[in-house]
């Protein structure tokens, strides 16, 4: 137990002795005196305090809570040590309350107690201003494009800018495609924000937020609206191309509406624009005309078209003028649809009556007409008349023809062959099972023009073939005729054949006749593209001498060619078309040629140069179903830009052409069987796409983001703007919808160049660009902050210049020399003051020292230095002890004091104190040195102190063992 109590004394003596240093006993704790307790403070401020005696540093704490045990910053920014008598953190930190506290540090180690822990409530409460659009601001798209901006304000490193349809701010429809967080609003390190996209025509609702250094957010500004109008009215007119009665060939225009990208047009015959009826168009089109590819059927017709804008929201609908669609139907008797229907015989037109009794009696019934514009072929009805009923029976199965034909004329086709061929070929023989008696025939024929949009066909009106006896008939068919005998061993002879007459050109293709052979009852026809009969075109079988290309569920047609077609007639002894004769070489053929046509150039004129989207027309041609209309880039149209199909005679083109070019554009018809006809002759155009032309208000220097306009160009889908950055790189900022373009950020200061173009729709989702602008300057200034404050004394250094605005923080150096090539301190802080910490050497060795400060931006640009302003310091010595004392024993300490640069110092007063011995005081020699013989009594520490006028003083101590 004894022991015990010996070994407990001896733990509580060494507590003793650990708690009651000398250092500690002789040590006060430092009284802070800013920022006062419980202020309110809009930025972090800096921290001061008293100077202690015999202290050689000090600690500082700041912390989230009155116990000091949540750090705001994090190890080294919110605890640390330093030298000076004020502090200054680097980091800004949230709103809210905070505590802090500082004590003393011998240079023994030994401590004061911390001062009272001290609330300082910092309010960063600063709110912006809105200043562009304000409440209620009406915008118009394009002319006057969404700019938001508002003031800046101190401490703010970016904005938060949130635009929303909805005043909660909830359905963000803003933000930068380089942003950050692509679900929140755009983070913008300037002043302003331009909406690059057109939005929908509504109210939309904004508000501004400020953010720190740290990602920190402040104050946002009340919610303001705005509202986004498109004045998209347009005047939309029809007009009809083609002169003649029978065709009405429309085409759509309308006033181009600023901003549009595309058009949508729609063509109904219900008013209500009922879906389910909608014959026209599918997609858009970029031109402000309109010839629909389809024709439509007979009908009235109304319409209405709007405007899309890049982003694809659609402008009001522009209701045109109602109109009625109509292909051949014209009031009959006065003005028949199909004019010149008449009958004639295989020798003449019109055809020679066979006996005086009423009506027109034939041996070979022909039914011709004239062509009728826009016609690609006619329905052909041939029936028998009843003389039952005194009336045409158009329901007859037998004797009734109800054909297509592609030329402008009908003849019966042979019927009963026994499909064998005289002269092999490939091609199909046209022939048809309908049998031709002796009788009295009706006719009626319509025209036809191409399918419509649900491929159906469209017809005129029908014309009644009336024989003059007013009973309706046509023609009375007498039996097959009869004829005089051949001197051409059974073959026709050259002058058998009628029409085509020999050596002449066909604009369409051509019916035959020729003269009958005795002992002869059917025939066939063989068209072909050469003397040789190796390109057989066409094969018919007939009973009459007369033959119209057709078959007999399909029309037939030729091609044009530069060459002869020859025909020849192969006669047959027998109705089924056996016996017949085999070799068309012997047949006496006939030559004829085929060439239609083409239409001709309307519009363009030769080398037109158009700004805005060209528009072609044409003349219409004899027997076109539709044209196919090319434009190239070459003269040799191997380089399509366009190839379309088209039923009118104007094509407005969707195609966004090359600019500044030649351009080449012609078109053929493509007749009933869609046989391409001769090409027309070939125009010329230019196509010249606009450049923007920048804002001449545009910003040509300054310390904030720019925001860059320009005039809307007309057509535009986008723009493109091209930017030569100080640093040499080049950057491309596309798509961009409206005519005005800033930045969340800019890499470097020094001079921009940038340059705008506009990107135009083409057919589908592709873009042609125009050219660009001029080149245009824009310097970028990070100004130097200004109102530099120094307070330096020799306990303390606090440097303090005035916030800027659009600056996210600050770099501070502080060097031995003007030039700064010698810095002592090189460091970045968010707040407008620092405290260095004075423990690198340059400040302990005193003199005078230089400082400067810039602004650095979000993107890490350093502004323009300050002006050097100097800060004055004493030196401070430093003291060096050397020896060993032990308690109760006599022994030596040398102590050895330099300035902050190691020069060493003489005439310096040392002293050295601390319990177990009496103080003792010398001055060092010529080279610093002094030297002190002590026996102490007790174990512990004791002080050096070193001191000389214009010097601050050291602190060291030695240990007693």
């Amino acid at each position: 137990m004894a022991a015990d109590r010996k070994l407990l004394a001896a733990t509580f003596a060494a507590i003793a002795f650990l708690t009651a240093g000398p250092a500690r006993a002789a040590l006060s704790p430092p009284s802070a005196t800013a920022p006062a307790a419980g202020a309110t403070l809009v930025f972090l401020p800096s921290f001061a305090w008293t100077p202690v005696k015999n202290a050689d540093h000090y600690e500082f704490q700041i912390s989230a809570d009155p116990g000091m045990g949540s750090p705001v910053l994090g190890q080294g920014k919110d605890d640390f040590f330093t030298n000076s008598t004020r502090a200054t953190l680097t980091q800004t930190v949230p709103n809210g309350t905070y505590y802090w506290h500082v004590r003393a540090i011998s240079a023994d180690g030994s401590v004061s107690s911390w001062t009272p822990t001290r609330p300082f409530t910092k309010l960063w409460n600063l709110m912006p201003a809105i200043q562009n659009p304000g409440p209620g601001a009406s915008l118009t798209f394009p002319t006057n494009p969404v700019v938001l901006r508002w003031s800046g304000i101190p401490g703010a490193a970016q904005y938060l800018v949130p635009v929303a349809s909805d005043p909660l701010l909830g359905s963000i429809v803003f933000r930068y495609s380089n942003q950050d967080d692509l679900t929140g609003p755009p983070n913008v390190a300037a002043t302003s924000a331009a909406i690059s996209s057109p939005l929908a025509p509504g109210s939309y609702y904004w508000a501004v937020q400020p953010v720190d250094a740290e990602g920190n957010r402040g104050v946002q500004t009340p919610v303001t609206t705005f509202s986004w109008v498109w004045p998209s009215a347009t005047a939309p007119q029809v007009t009809d191309l083609d002169s003649s009665a029978e065709v009405f060939d429309p085409r759509f225009t309308w006033n181009p509406v600023p901003g549009a990208a595309r058009y949508e047009v729609e063509i109904n015959p219900s008013v209500d624009f009922a879906p389910g009826s909608k014959v026209c168009c599918s997609g858009t089109t970029i031109a402000t005309s309109l010839s629909p590819p389809k024709v439509f059927k007979n009908d009235t017709y109304h319409w209405r078209v709007r405007a899309i804008d890049p982003e694809g929201n659609a402008g009001v609908w522009n209701v045109g003028p109602d109109f009625k669609k109509t292909f051949d139907n014209v009031p009959p008797v006065t003005n028949p649809a199909i004019k010149n229907l008449h009958m004639r015989d295989n020798t003449s037109d019109p055809g020679v009556d066979q006996d005086p009794a009423p009506g027109y009696q034939t041996e070979v019934p022909i039914v011709t007409w004239n062509p009728v514009p826009g016609a690609s072929a006619y329905h052909v009805e041939v029936a028998p008349y009843d003389t039952g009923t005194s009336q045409c029976n158009w329901t007859s199965i037998p004797q009734h023809w109800n054909v297509s034909t592609g030329v402008n004329a009908w003849t019966p086709l042979g019927e009963g062959w026994n499909h064998v061929k005289p002269k092999q070929d490939a091609l199909p023989v046209a022939n048809e099972e309908v049998s031709l008696v002796p009788g009295a025939y009706c006719v009626r024929v319509r025209a036809r023009t191409d399918r419509d949009t649900n491929s159906q066909d469209v017809y005129g009106d029908e014309t009644y073939l009336d024989d003059g006896t007013g009973r309706g008939t046509a023609f009375d068919w007498t039996g097959y005729p009869t004829a005089a005998p051949s001197p051409c061993l059974g073959y026709l002879c050259s002058g058998d054949y009628l029409t085509p007459a020999a050596h002449v050109t066909k604009t369409r293709t051509p019916y035959f006749t020729w003269n009958p052979i005795p002992g002869v009852q059917s025939y066939f026809v063989l068209v072909s593209k050469d003397a040789s009969f190796t390109s057989i075109v066409d094969y018919g079988f007939t009973h009459v001498p007369a033959y119209a290309p057709r078959t007999s569920s399909a029309v037939r047609t030729y091609t044009d060619e530069t060459t002869s077609y020859y025909w020849a007639v192969l006669p047959a002894q027998d109705f089924d078309g056996n016996l017949a004769k085999g070799d068309p070489l012997l047949a006496s053929a006939a030559d004829f040629q085929k060439q239609s046509v083409p239409p001709s150039l309307v519009s363009p004129s030769a080398g037109q140069v158009f700004l805005d989207q060209p528009t072609f027309r044409w003349s219409p041609a004899d027997g076109a179903r539709r044209y196919e209309f090319q434009v190239a880039s070459d003269a040799s149209f191997s380089n399509l830009l366009d190839n379309v199909t088209v039923d009118g005679t104007s094509y407005s083109s969707n195609t966004t052409y090359p600019a500044d070019t030649v351009l080449y554009w012609r078109m053929r018809a493509d007749d009933e069987s869609l046989l391409g006809l001769t090409w027309s002759a070939t125009g010329t155009f230019q196509k010249t796409l606009p450049a923007p032309v920048p804002s001449a208000s545009n910003p040509t220097s300054g310390d904030m983001l720019p925001v860059w306009s320009w005039a809307p160009v007309q057509g535009a889908a986008s723009y493109d703007v091209e930017v030569d950055q100080p640093d040499g790189q080049h950057k491309v900022f596309g798509n961009l919808f409206s005519p005005v373009v800033s930045f969340i950020k800019m890499t470097g200061t020094g001079v921009w160049h940038w340059r705008v173009r506009a990107e135009f729709p083409t057919s589908g989702s592709s873009t042609t660009p125009g050219p660009y602008s001029a080149l245009n300057a824009f310097t970028r200034t990070i100004g130097q902050p200004v109102n530099l404050q120094t307070d330096s004394s020799i306990d303390h250094v606090l440097l303090s210049w005035n916030a800027r605005i659009g600056v996210k923080n600050y770099r501070v150096q502080v060097a031995s020399t003007p030039d700064f090539s010698t810095k002592v301190d090189d460091v970045t802080t968010d707040n407008t003051s620092y405290a260095p910490t004075m423990t690198k050497s340059g400040y302990t060795a005193g003199g005078t020292l230089f400082w400067r400060v810039a602004g650095v931006d979000a993107d890490h640009n350093q502004g323009d230095w300050s002006a050097v302003e100097q800060i004055k310091l004493q030196p401070k010595l430093k003291v060096s002890v050397i020896g060993v004392l032990r308690r109760r024993h006599s022994g030596s300490v040398s102590v050895s004091v330099t300035d902050g640069r190691g020069l060493r110092l003489a005439k310096v007063l040392v002293r050295i104190s601390g319990k177990g011995i009496k103080a003792h005081s010398a001055r060092t020699d010529a080279k610093g040195r002094v030297k002190f013989t002590l026996k102490p009594r007790k174990r512990g520490k004791l002080l050096v102190t070193a001191s000389r006028s214009g010097y601050q003083t050291a602190y060291g101590s030695v240990q007693v063992k």
